[in-house]
């Protein structure tokens, strides 16, 4: 249980924190030309929403992960765990949001290439913590 709370505390607020600088600094100009006719505007955003978005995939990111770890270094099987998951997620996010939207598919790969990269660093981040042995 205390895996589980550290690993959704730090995993949550580094993805939080990636998601804020690639989507909100990084690519903000990006996504306001690509988004402009979707996206709420900067002073009616929620942030608590992206917060919630981020802490519930750091605790599914953990619960998926500790049911299927089956031993090994957790750098290595955090990397494999994150490509899995993270195609997961990107994959099918990318032609839902390009296929329901009127936004280019250039958009939408940007999108789903930054959603892949929040992923896969936050299984590295779980995976370690995960496999991290505790010294009595």
């Amino acid at each position: 249980m205390k895996k589980l709370i550290i690993s959704t505390v730090v995993t949550g607020t580094v993805m939080f924190l990636l998601s804020w600088v690639l989507w909100g600094v990084v690519f903000m100009d990006f996504f306001k030309q690509h988004y402009a006719h979707i996206q709420r505007p900067e002073y009616d955003m929620k942030i608590w929403a992206f917060a919630i978005s981020n802490y519930a995939g750091a605790l599914f990111l953990y619960m998926l992960y500790s049911r299927s770890y089956k031993g090994g270094e957790p750098l290595k099987e955090g990397v494999n765990f994150g490509i899995i998951i993270s195609l997961f997620s990107s994959v099918p996010y990318v032609f839902a949001r390009w296929g329901g939207t009127t936004i280019k598919y250039t958009a939408a790969i940007v999108d789903g290439a930054i959603l892949f990269l929040i992923y896969f660093i936050g299984s590295v981040i779980t995976a370690y913590i995960h496999g991290k042995t505790e010294k009595a």
